[in-house]
């Protein structure tokens, strides 16, 4: 499909049609990277890498020891004067 690079305030635009963006498994929200190599425009969706989550303790650690009752004690506790405030 040929189409022309049209002005777009002081930069250049090509328009993708649903079609083009639905066989490259995009849409209008998509994150793309866009690069040159070896003279051609590529565009291609960017890469999401998840940030690694790194916590002083594992899920498993957190989860010892708890049970049906033992799971939901904050709502059996009751609160005190001072964390109620004034």
């Amino acid at each position: 499909m040929q189409q022309e690079i049209k002005r777009w305030g002081n930069s250049a635009a090509i328009r993708l049609s649903r079609s083009i963006l639905a066989q490259a498994r995009l849409d209008i929200t998509s994150p793309v990277s866009v690069e040159v190599r070896d003279g051609k425009i590529i565009i291609e969706a960017a890469r999401r890498e998840k940030p690694a989550l790194r916590l002083p303790f594992s899920e498993q650690e957190l989860l010892t020891g708890l049970d049906a009752r033992t799971a939901h004690a904050d709502e059996a506790a009751i609160p005190d004067q001072e964390e109620w405030g004034d």
